[in-house]
């Protein structure tokens, strides 16, 4: 029996409110043929429901209004059984979503980011000027091509081999300490250019580069050393800073082959470092990170700056040990700069 053909959209520049965003199919244009891009559960667990959401345009769309074309197959069958496994794991804490297959977890997680892509294929980059053209354009989308195929590997088998990593990204699962304040229990964050995502959801807390799992080779140690740790939101923020600074200094573009028969979907990515004598990450400065901080964290200058040229860390003592920060805690409070 031969497997489902891998469905190129983006080569084929077939975007439409008529087309399933995963397989291609037909669908019509109703409230039952879309997907949520981020998760009902989801929505209703964190009052999200109403709420709205500012896109790169300046719209304002209910959380609930993000959907995107799909069809009766893919949203009932592989996007729900993965739905379920997440909502599942998630009410049981990070443990339990860092024990769950990673190849799974990597398509809800992708979902999400690619949906938000999809969703504003469709809205005018500028309100004012329907003419001007869209927030994401086909052309755009050119270089999320890769990530559409991986999304695809839960209706098509698929077969990775990098040796980087076990999936083709950086994905990280952290211990976050949950507010009080039912309004600051979500957050999401994302670079579409660096193809970054970072999304605090209660006492979970998820990071993404969807990088080939570049992240994962090199800051393995890094990233690693917070995951048992519970960490204070605003601690969270700083490793979040982090992964997308990091993206922002990658120096290179990863080399995929994708080979399709009528069993498997190969995927391989070839190593990072490659032939070239450039470091894989390049080194920011403090002024980046300060303005990143500042983006994560909602803090002013001279608080992720205390003395120029070096940044306040919330993660560690002056000793290098682990920091913990309650949640009764202010946590700007005896800062240690890097």
């Amino acid at each position: 029996m031969s497997t489902p053909s891998l469905y190129n959209a983006i080569r084929d520049h077939d975007f439409s409110e008529t087309t399933c965003f995963l397989c291609g199919s037909d669908v019509e244009n109703n409230q039952s043929s879309r997907e949520h891009v981020f998760p009902k559960w989801l929505l209703h667990h964190f009052g999200l429901w109403d709420k709205p959401i500012t896109l790169l345009n300046g719209t304002k769309l209910a959380y609930r209004q993000l959907v995107i074309p799909c069809c009766q197959s893919c949203n009932n069958g592989c996007l729900s059984s993965i739905e379920r496994e997440v909502q599942e794991r998630f009410v049981n804490g990070a443990a339990e979503l860092v024990s769950m297959d990673r190849e799974r977890l990597l398509v809800w997680v992708l979902k999400i980011f690619y949906g938000l892509l999809y969703r504003e294929l469709f809205l005018s980059f500028d309100r004012r000027q329907p003419g001007a053209g869209n927030i994401v354009s086909a052309e755009d989308m050119e270089q999320f091509q890769l990530l559409h195929l991986i999304l695809q590997s839960c209706r098509v088998p698929m077969l990775f081999s990098i040796m980087e990593s076990d999936i083709p990204a950086s994905l990280f699962i952290f211990d976050v300490q949950e507010p009080e304040d039912p309004e600051m229990r979500f957050d999401y964050k994302d670079d579409i250019s660096n193809r970054t995502m970072y999304l605090r959801l209660g006492k979970v807390g998820i990071l993404a580069a969807f990088d080939m799992g570049a992240q994962t080779f090199a800051g393995t140690e890094f990233f690693s050393r917070y995951q048992s740790h519970p960490l204070h939101p605003v601690q969270f923020g700083e490793l979040g800073a982090n992964l997308f600074m990091k993206a922002r200094v990658f120096n290179r573009t990863p080399k995929v082959l994708v080979g399709e028969n009528s069993q498997v979907v190969t995927f391989n990515v070839l190593p990072m470092a490659g032939l070239s004598s450039t470091p894989v990450f390049g080194i920011w400065d403090a002024e980046d990170m300060a303005e990143m901080l500042m983006f994560f964290l909602g803090y002013s200058l001279e608080v992720v700056m205390p003395e120029e040229g070096r940044n306040a860390t919330w993660l560690e003592n002056s000793d290098g040990s682990l920091r913990f920060i309650g949640m009764d805690t202010p946590p700007w409070v005896s800062l240690t700069k890097t």
